[in-house]
């Protein structure tokens, strides 16, 4: 009961900061970045992926507008305050709060608009002979501020969610960037009366004028100095939840480290800037603040939804192997673009799917950033590149991960020979599939079923296609194009240059496995397994 009674709060899926703070949920704290938002520039907008504190950021940015001080003892805010003049500190100003996800059509979101507005208008008054919702607005603006003697805060959380939903519904995608277009700029008319205006939201749509319209918006996406606001860094995690982090490596028979490395390498590694040192990645603090209230590792973010988007981009696009690892966009496109559905390494990027790897001047070299994040992403592409539902597809993996597990290779073959018949050509290439193809199809599906892979492994002999490592046993896989040599080009590759020699080493069962695949039926066509002493 002791342990039950001092069990620190962790803030599991949390949005509210009063909450938070009222509740004694643990904190970690992010208020000088809030204070430098609400005092620095008066238009700002932050992009970052869904599940990434997004909302929580804006409710302790609302907050502090509006001069709630007795939530913020002991934060860093208290001593950045006192750096203003005394009649500026913790004023308590109004602040126009809107959270636009959950509205997929025109009528919603304008039926939202004008009740959050009709609301604030029980307070300040309403013109009953003005329907338009900017210049209700608008008068809202100046009447709170003459009222309180302040300016105003106006904070739009997931602004771009009923655009996002529409990218694929033309007429209502239009319908809803008219809403836009009539609310948003009052904004910039009553912009006498506005301290700060902050949109957060997944994706930048420019072509509704949001950014020119209002003034010079301040974009924080990728600036440096605000690379950490959202997301848990690795010194935050361990400075913060270092109980927390015993609990769960002794829950698991883990050490701390050894902990700490799993999380590491399940939920850190994004980067949103030009600096990718180790003080600049984050985590997803979904993920992580899961995990140690469980004690246990999973696939947080993925479950919880919103690849709808994604699922849908994909029945449009195919994802090839280059698009995933090691994709360049320049620098200019990543920062200030729209979203794209034909830009699929930029739109992955927005989404949270990729993450940025290496920059120059001129460029950012994107890739996926942990085990979380290409486990969800794998798990969406494999069944639209085999055009299985997912339930088919998950089912196989399993069988073969058994047969694995007992050694009956023969039989993981021929499940793996029915998973990828007759597999659909690429979209950007109609006249064949190549081995390279084959192949990235393959390592996907290994290592969806928990399996380690190597792929195109270098040895003495030459390069191995592809060696995957499963917890039961090793399989060394050489594939050739029947118009390429086929199986028996395949075997003597094996044979000739001995690669699974290599292996012998890791004292699991090993085998050699020949694979024939056809370019005409598109399947894996014959195979021939050594076991090998």
């Amino acid at each position: 009961m002791k342990g039950i009674i001092n069990k620190r709060r962790l803030p599991v899926g949390m949005q509210n900061f009063e909450q938070i703070r009222s509740g004694g949920y643990m904190y970690v704290d992010k208020t000088d970045f809030v204070w430098q938002i609400a005092n620095d520039k008066q238009n700002n907008f932050l992009s970052r992926p869904r599940r990434f504190g997004k909302s929580l950021l804006t409710s302790t940015l609302a907050c502090y507008l509006e001069g709630k001080k007795e939530l913020f003892h002991g934060l860093k805010i208290m001593e950045l305050e006192q750096h203003l003049p005394q009649e500026e500190q913790w004023p308590q100003r109004h602040v126009f709060r809107f959270d636009f996800s959950g509205y997929n059509t025109a009528i919603e979101l304008k039926s939202y608009i004008n009740t959050v507005i009709s609301r604030w208008e029980e307070v300040y008054g309403r013109d009953k002979a003005d329907e338009n919702l900017q210049n209700r607005f608008l008068t809202l603006m100046e009447k709170a501020h003459k009222a309180t003697g302040h300016q105003v805060a106006v904070l739009v959380d997931e602004y771009d969610s009923p655009l996002q939903h529409t990218l694929f519904k033309e007429k209502e995608h239009e319908a809803l960037a008219d809403i836009y277009r009539s609310f948003f700029p009052a904004m910039k008319t009553g912009s006498e009366h506005l301290k700060c205006l902050f949109l957060t939201g997944v994706t930048k749509f420019t072509q509704l004028s949001l950014f020119s319209t209002l003034n010079n918006v301040s974009i924080l996406s990728t600036l440096p100095q605000y690379a950490t606001v959202c997301g848990i860094t690795h010194q935050e995690m361990v400075d913060n939840f270092l109980p927390e982090l015993k609990a769960m490596g002794e829950a698991n028979g883990w050490s701390v480290e050894q902990t700490v490395d799993k999380l590491r390498d399940m939920y850190d590694g994004y980067h949103f800037s030009e600096n990718l040192d180790e003080n600049t990645a984050v985590y997803n603090p979904y993920s992580l603040i899961n995990a140690l209230d469980t004690k246990r590792i999973s696939n947080y973010w993925a479950s919880s939804g919103g690849s709808t988007l994604l699922s849908e981009l994909l029945e449009r696009v195919e994802v090839e192997k280059d698009t995933l690892e090691g994709s360049t966009v320049s620098r200019d496109r990543l920062e200030m673009a729209d979203v794209s559905l034909q830009d699929v390494p930029l739109f992955l990027y927005q989404c949270g799917y990729l993450t940025i790897k290496e920059c120059d001047e001129d460029e950012y070299t994107l890739g996926i950033p942990n085990k979380e994040v290409q486990r969800a992403l794998y798990n969406i592409v494999l069944p639209n590149a085999l055009n299985q539902p997912y339930s088919t597809v998950d089912s196989n993996l399993l069988d073969i991960k058994r047969d694995l597990k007992h050694l009956d290779v023969e039989s993981a073959m021929r499940r793996l020979q029915q998973l990828v018949a007759e597999t659909p050509y690429a979209h950007n290439s109609k006249e064949y599939i190549n081995e390279e193809r084959y192949r990235y199809l393959l390592r996907i599906a290994f290592y969806l079923m928990g399996c380690t892979i190597e792929e195109e492994r270098h040895v003495a002999t030459g390069i191995i296609d592809l060696v995957v490592k499963h917890p039961a046993c090793i399989l060394v896989m050489e594939l050739k194009l029947d118009n390429n040599g086929g199986l028996q080009a395949a075997k003597d590759q094996l044979a000739d240059r001995s690669y699974a020699s290599a292996y012998r080493a890791e004292k699991k069962p090993l085998y050699a496995i020949a694979v024939e695949l056809s370019s005409s039926k598109r399947g894996i066509t014959a195979w021939d397994i050594q076991a090998v002493k």
